[in-house]
């Protein structure tokens, strides 16, 4: 029985938990987004880096992957957050499943875990004086639809935008703008927050 309840109130404090975390990033000018997102990542990373060296700390093969893979991470992270936000603030008219955006945001986190741990078998064969080519071919591929699936969400998100903004279906030339500020995001997030922190206030 008390088991049952910690599971509940733990369900309850992770769902708050996955709400709560756009609701702050959406709060952040520009300048904040940006550091937070896009620059922190690397300093963090950078930081922990150099502390570990610097206590002779070696990590494992696991753990450099996932600390490699933190700056990309985020940034499919914000992608993943926000285009679940908008997604649930579509006019009621528009009907559409957002099950493929969840799908290519996850395939795309999980291709850079990969794209990291392929890149130190590389260097490790390498070093070795051998290449790991069936490796190389394999990621070809996978690295292609990484790509369509990050395309897909790029325009899933600046559809989803300006559909919000809009309050209706749009054409292609309409979301166009939003299209290539969510792919270049380190620009585009200097103009995309402002949209973002504006619907977001619209309905505190």
């Amino acid at each position: 029985m008390h088991f049952g309840v910690s599971r509940t109130k733990f369900s309850s404090c992770a769902l708050y938990t996955i709400w709560l975390i756009p609701m702050f990033l959406l709060r952040l000018r520009h300048w904040q987004a940006f550091l937070l997102i896009l620059v922190f990542p690397f300093l963090l990373q950078y930081g922990l880096l150099r502390l570990l060296d610097n206590l002779g700390i070696r990590l494992e093969p696991a753990s450099a992957m996932l600390l490699d893979a933190l700056p990309a991470t985020v940034y499919v992270l914000w992608l993943w957050l926000v285009g679940l936000w908008l997604f649930r603030r579509l006019p009621a008219s528009i009907k559409i499943k957002p099950l493929s955006f969840h799908l290519g945001a996850l395939y795309n986190i999980l291709y850079t875990l990969l794209f990291v741990y392929t890149l130190e078998v590389v260097r490790n064969s390498m070093a070795a004086g051998t290449l790991p080519f069936g490796m190389l071919a394999l990621l070809v591929p996978m690295h292609l639809f990484a790509t369509f699936c990050y395309l897909y969400m790029v325009y899933f998100l600046a559809r989803s935008l300006v559909s919000v903004e809009q309050q209706r279906v749009v054409q292609g030339r309409e979301y166009l703008g939003a299209f290539f500020l969510f792919l270049l995001l380190p620009v585009g997030i200097w103009f995309l927050q402002p949209r973002l922190r504006k619907i977001y206030l619209a309905e505190v």
